[in-house]
């Protein structure tokens, strides 16, 4: 199957703007066709929905205006409303909020990330992205340069520049990608306990993450004391510039009524191979194991954090990624039995090999990646 790359270059807004115009018949397409989005403009119309959109906008605006001007560039390239795009931002906390209205389809998503990482290789960062089936013919890959930002202060936000697969219409960052230092990222949804008004949406914080030059900023990134998170993620990352050669699985959850987020660090440091250095991130609920997270409406995937094992070789993790044996919930997800989500690409950072390799179809068949990105060293 192909995968659309695009390259482009500019400043947040032209870079938008690039974006919407290259890929205008798949975002409009999405945005048609996606089921939950009606659902959103529906509540967007009454009073309670309009409130917190606005919320969520001013808070946006407040902390990432530069990512604000991505998705108005990305309105005018694509020629659909601005406010479309911005509510699809808002669709994780608008579904936990309004939950009648969107249904459990809209909170249900999540993914699949494992960390293989072995003392003297392999060392993998595997991820199952899983999702709308609409995301498997429409989603793409934005390869960007971006130039420095000036914010309204005068502080002077950097350069960025990333690699990553997106889901149209939406800004980078929500699904796994690469930056210019190195840094490698995957995203797990999950449920937090709460969801906050008048904070920022989750996927510009995936987005923020995209221009950190560390692990360490990350972390600092994510701990923000701005305006805080609205609702919990999970972001599993490995930077190909630290010598130390840990990944790391981070949660962030909202802090309730305070202006800050709840995260924690989970290491996995190297291993031998056989009894540590092996993490697997199945979907909703971790390590922060903490009235923070709120459970599933069903426990069909309760062991989420486990050392998984036998993992020794990238085979073996390839073929975990594209299991199919579970006939209602499998890792490799086909919209089977209750499951209205399939896993539309797994991304494989082998930081060995210093790549990042995107399957199109089942990793365990055996075929070819259908593309593949050198990372920076």
């Amino acid at each position: 199957m192909v995968v659309r790359v695009c390259c482009v270059c500019g400043t947040h807004y032209q870079v938008g703007l690039q974006v919407g115009r290259a890929f205008r018949r798949q975002i409009a397409e999405y945005f048609e066709r996606y089921r939950v989005f009606a659902k959103l403009l529906a509540i967007l119309q009454a009073d309670a929905g309009r409130n917190v959109y606005e919320g969520y906008l001013r808070a946006a605006k407040s902390a990432y205006p530069h990512y604000v001007d991505e998705i108005a560039g990305m309105s005018e390239g694509s020629d659909l409303p601005f406010e479309h795009l911005f509510l699809m931002h808002c669709q994780p906390e608008f579904g936990l909020m309004f939950k009648e209205e969107c249904k459990v389809e809209a909170v249900a998503e999540g993914c699949t990330t494992v960390f293989l990482n072995a003392k003297n290789g392999p060392r993998i960062l595997a991820h199952n992205e899983d999702g709308d089936s609409l995301i498997k013919d429409l989603g793409y890959v934005v390869v960007a340069s971006i130039d420095p930002y000036e914010l309204p202060n005068g502080e002077v936000i950097p350069a960025e520049g990333f690699t990553a697969f997106c889901y149209p219409g939406l800004l980078a960052g929500n699904a796994y990608g690469f930056n210019q230092h190195g840094l490698c990222s995957t995203g797990n949804f999950q449920l937090a306990k709460c969801v906050e008004r008048d904070k920022i949406p989750q996927r510009f914080l995936c987005r923020a993450l995209l221009s950190a030059a560390t692990v360490e900023q990350a972390v600092d990134m994510l701990r923000t004391d701005r305006v805080g998170m609205a609702s919990g993620y999970s972001y599993n990352v490995v930077s190909t510039t630290d010598r130390t050669n840990n990944m790391y699985s981070i949660e962030v959850a909202p802090a309730e009524g305070e202006a800050r987020n709840m995260v924690s660090v989970h290491v996995i440091e190297p291993g031998d191979g056989q009894t540590d250095g092996r993490y697997n991130h199945y979907n909703l609920y971790d390590h922060l194991d903490t009235p923070h997270w709120r459970d599933p409406s069903s426990d069909h995937r309760k062991d989420r954090a486990a050392v998984v094992g036998p993992l020794s070789t990238k085979e073996d993790v390839l073929k975990f990624m594209g299991d199919t044996e579970d006939p209602e919930y499998p890792v490799y997800r086909s919209q089977t039995g209750n499951d209205v989500f399939m896993t539309t690409t797994t991304g494989v950072f082998d930081l060995e090999a210093g790549v990042l390799e995107v399957f199109t179809g089942n990793p365990a068949e055996g075929e070819e990646p259908d593309v593949i990105f050198v990372l920076p060293v």
